[in-house]
C-alpha cells in the first residue's frame, strides 16, 4: 500500500502548479464578491472616478498579485509535505472549498 501512496503523491507533486492555481482560483471565486463589497464600503467617501480607478487597480493588479503570491506560497508549502499529509491536505482543501462554495450558494 505504501508504494501506491508514494506513486500517487509523486503524481500530485508533478501537478502542484495546477493544483495550487485551482485552489487559489476557487478561493478567490468564493470570496471575490465579499472582497469587492468590502472595498466598495471603504472607498464610499471617494468620488466616483477615484473609486472607479481604485476598483480597476484592485481587479487588474490587486487580484493578479494576490493570486500569484498565494499560488507561490501554497506550492512551496505543499512541496514540503510528506506523501500522506500531501494527499490529505489536497483532498481536504478541495472538500472544504466545495463545502464553502455550497454553503455560499455558489454551486
Amino acid at each position: 500500500m505504501s508504494v501506491y501512496i508514494h506513486q500517487f503523491a509523486n503524481y500530485l507533486r508533478l501537478h502542484l502548479d495546477s493544483i495550487s492555481v485551482g485552489l487559489v482560483a476557487t478561493l478567490l471565486m468564493i470570496y471575490g464578491s465579499a472582497i469587492n463589497n468590502y472595498f466598495k464600503k471603504i472607498t464610499r467617501s471617494i468620488p466616483f472616478l477615484g473609486r472607479f480607478a481604485l476598483f480597476v487597480l484592485l481587479c487588474g493588479a490587486g487580484y493578479a498579485f494576490l493570486s500569484s503570491q498565494m499560488v507561490r506560497f501554497l506550492k512551496l508549502f505543499l512541496r514540503g509535505q510528506a506523501d500522506l499529509p500531501l494527499i490529505g491536505i489536497i483532498a481536504g482543501a478541495f472538500i472544504v472549498l466545495a463545502y464553502l462554495a455550497r454553503s455560499g450558494k455558489d454551486v
